[in-house]
């Protein structure tokens, strides 16, 4: 049985997800999340699709004896090749991905789209196909941006490095002025969107799907009178395959709240 007091589900490949659970703490603190990250297999960029699914399998199976009450998928790679095999794990239990959520949000604001991700949801071609579904006039600009995820998972959020890297990716969006808005198309790259909006320039708007996705969530608990009753802060857990040195550190230092209960599972 589900309850409005029960938690809610985020899970991503890697630590990238926090941006979601950050947007969760700070726009429903009463709320109970549980987290998962698959750490010991990441990045799921560069897998196959059969390989991805089966993950993703796995990890909902997990989210789901925790008796969450909706299931956010913090990972574009994810929403681009899974999304199905989620709602089939689901029934009825609500499903948000950021892929939809970022979708809208640059379709509001802009008919000059850039998006930066992994090779597999470049590949997919899910944001475009999306983007066209809202705005047949669009333009859409996609880069894959597949050493931004292990520069995350590595802790090189502000290193020298990472704004050579981010350079070489997207200077020639800059300096063609192709767009003027700029979908991050995985959520680890929101931790390092500083360094991106640095080199885009004023211009250029920085769309998170993180918080859209978030106003999405606050949307659909609203509408099923599920948003939780109590008062009290809410209860944080995360759930990760692995435990590199750096990721509670760099956890705790992007949500500015402590990790105090954190686990190594098996979802093999």
């Amino acid at each position: 049985m589900i309850y409005s007091s029960n938690p809610i589900g985020v899970f991503d490949s890697g630590i990238g997800g926090l941006s979601v659970v950050k947007s969760i703490m700070q726009k429903l603190p009463h709320e109970d999340i549980i987290y998962f990250g698959d750490i010991a297999r990441i990045p799921y960029g560069g897998k196959s699709d059969s390989t991805i699914k089966k993950f993703t399998e796995q990890t909902v199976r997990f989210l789901l004896k925790q008796e969450v009450k909706a299931i956010i998928i913090a990972c574009n790679t994810i929403s681009a090749v899974a999304k199905e095999t989620v709602l089939q794990l689901a029934g009825n239990i609500p499903v948000i991905d950021v892929i939809s959520a970022g979708t809208k949000a640059s379709c509001a604001i802009s008919n000059k789209i850039g998006v930066i991700a992994t090779r597999a949801t470049i590949n997919s071609n899910a944001y475009p196909r999306a983007i066209h579904h809202i705005n047949p006039q669009a333009e859409v600009y996609a880069k894959a941006c597949p050493l931004f995820v292990p520069l995350v998972e590595e802790g090189f959020i502000e290193h020298p490095a990472l704004e050579l890297i981010a350079r070489e990716y997207l200077q020639d969006m800059v300096d063609q002025q192709r767009i003027d808005s700029l979908v991050l198309g995985c959520t680890h790259y929101p931790l390092i969107s500083k360094t991106i909006a640095k080199i885009m320039g004023d211009k250029v708007t920085i769309i998170d799907p993180a918080i859209t996705a978030c106003e999405e969530l606050i949307a659909k608990l609203t509408q099923n009178n599920s948003l939780n009753p109590h008062l009290t802060e809410g209860v944080y857990k995360f759930y990760v395959t692995d435990i590199p040195v750096k990721f509670q550190a760099i956890g705790e230092l992007f949500l500015n709240h402590p990790m105090e209960h954190l686990e190594v599972v098996s979802v093999e």
